[in-house]
């Protein structure tokens, strides 16, 4: 079993023992209640076989926040020669909350 986490610092920070061998991003925007919002997909194939989506979706809604709201989540597709990713489903509704779960699994 490998870790989700290997596989999103590798996404995000081209670190660790996977590497991505294709990458297709599909973006669309939008308003809704007079703000602009944006969705952007990632599909990710890894040289093992693993598939992984990212998708993060935020809008201009304005904040005072050091780290504004956004919604963020990793979606395991496939699983091809590692067998088994844990967790298969990750959410975060903030890239701050997102880099503490990475540092966390990085942790010795």
């Amino acid at each position: 079993m490998q870790t989700l986490a290997t596989y999103v610092d590798a996404l995000l920070n081209g670190n660790g023992a996977v590497s991505v061998v294709h990458s297709e991003t599909q973006r669309e925007q939008w308003e809704d209640q007079g703000f602009d919002v944006s969705r952007e997909v990632t599909t990710s194939r890894f040289a093992n076989g693993v598939v992984i989506r990212r998708a993060v979706e935020q809008d201009s809604f304005p904040s005072g926040l050091a780290c504004a709201e956004c919604w963020i989540e990793y979606t395991v597709l496939a699983t091809g020669a590692a067998g088994t990713v844990e967790p298969t489903c990750k959410r975060f509704d903030s890239t701050c909350r997102e880099a503490y779960w990475l540092a966390w699994h990085r942790a010795p």
